[in-house]
Parts: C-alpha cells; sequence; structure tokens
C-alpha cells in the first residue's frame, strides 16, 4: 500500500468514533438510573458503596475498550500520529478520573476490599499501559511492546470482570444483541 493509502486507512480508522460519538455513549452507557439493580440489598452501606463505585466502574470499562481501540490503531497503521489523538488524551484523563475517585473510595472505611482490590488493579494495568504508549515507537521490537501492552489489558480486562456486581448495575457490555449477525451465527451451530 502506498504511503498516501496508508494515510488514509489511518484517518479511516482514527475518525470510526471520536470520543464524543453518540453511538458510543448510547451503546455503552447502563441504565439511566444508578440505583437500577440495587431493591434487593439490605445494607444502606452497600447500596451507597455501589452508587460510588459504579462511575469508577464505568470509567474503567471505557478505559479499557479505548485503550483496546488504540492499540489496535497503532499495531494496524504503525503511525506517530496515534500519539496525537484526542481519543488518546480522553483515555488518559477517564484514567485519572478513576484514579482520583478509587483514591476517595480507599480511604473510607467499611469499603469491599476484595472488590475495590480488583477496581485498582484493572486501573494501575491501564495506567501502566497507558504510560508505556509512547515507548513503541522508539522500540527496536515493536511487536514485543504490543504484545506486552495486549498481555496487560487482557490482565486488565479479567479484573475488570471479576469486580462486576449485577446488583451493583456493574455490568460488561453484552453484544449478544448487537447489530451485527454474530449472534444469529452462533445461534446456528
Amino acid at each position: 500500500m502506498t504511503s498516501r493509502g496508508n494515510a488514509k486507512q489511518f484517518e479511516r480508522l482514527a475518525m470510526l468514533h471520536r470520543p464524543d460519538c453518540s453511538l458510543l455513549q448510547e451503546g455503552t452507557e447502563p441504565p439511566a438510573d444508578p440505583q437500577a439493580g440495587l431493591a434487593g440489598l439490605i445494607s444502606d452501606h452497600l447500596v451507597d458503596y455501589a452508587v460510588e463505585v459504579r462511575p469508577i466502574y464505568e470509567a474503567l470499562r471505557r478505559v479499557v475498550g479505548q485503550i483496546a481501540g488504540l492499540l489496535i490503531l497503532a499495531q494496524l497503521t504503525r503511525r506517530a500520529e496515534v500519539l496525537e489523538l484526542p481519543e488518546l488524551l480522553a483515555c488518559q484523563a477517564r484514567c485519572e478520573e478513576a484514579e482520583e475517585r478509587l483514591r476517595a473510595l480507599t480511604e473510607k472505611r467499611g469499603v469491599p476490599a476484595a472488590h475495590v482490590r480488583a477496581l485498582d488493579t484493572c486501573h494501575r494495568l491501564c495506567r501502566a499501559i497507558l504510560d508505556f504508549f509512547p515507548q513503541w515507537r522508539r522500540s527496536m521490537d515493536p511487536d514485543g511492546e504490543f504484545a506486552l501492552m495486549e498481555e496487560r489489558l487482557r490482565a486488565a480486562y479479567q479484573h475488570l470482570s471479576a469486580s462486576s456486581w449485577d446488583k451493583g448495575g456493574l455490568a460488561m457490555i453484552d453484544f449478544r444483541n448487537a447489530c451485527c449477525s454474530c449472534e444469529t451465527q452462533i445461534s446456528k451451530n
């Protein structure tokens, strides 16, 4: 492919979904009522915790998704412009927001330690990827750098999945009802 073709492919891939894309917001946001799913809880403390932890979970869920997209774009194009995309800045800001909220949550007494630890681990892995992301451009082995970031991303996803909590309204995205034919194909097999 010519450099002009590479530039067009980069632009097309980078423009699929901007940070303010309404499709992303509508497709990934949980129900608007943060109290949904919490009616069965007995403890007021757990309800309060669910309300506080939900924005952290949602921010980390978006960060994991954005990192995945940025890694794919960087691997496909190998273009330095990936490091200048507003999506990268938005992802870093969202990760910082999650960190601030996590710090405030961990300072409270009586929060479920294992749950907070899973979210914190997810955050630390995402932060490590974002801090390391620019390094692939200077590396002698960019494929090795991408492999390390992908490994960390898989671990972050696992910790985030482990922190899912249906009663607290914390759920990973379910693509089974997406607008593509994937579910149809799975159902037929």
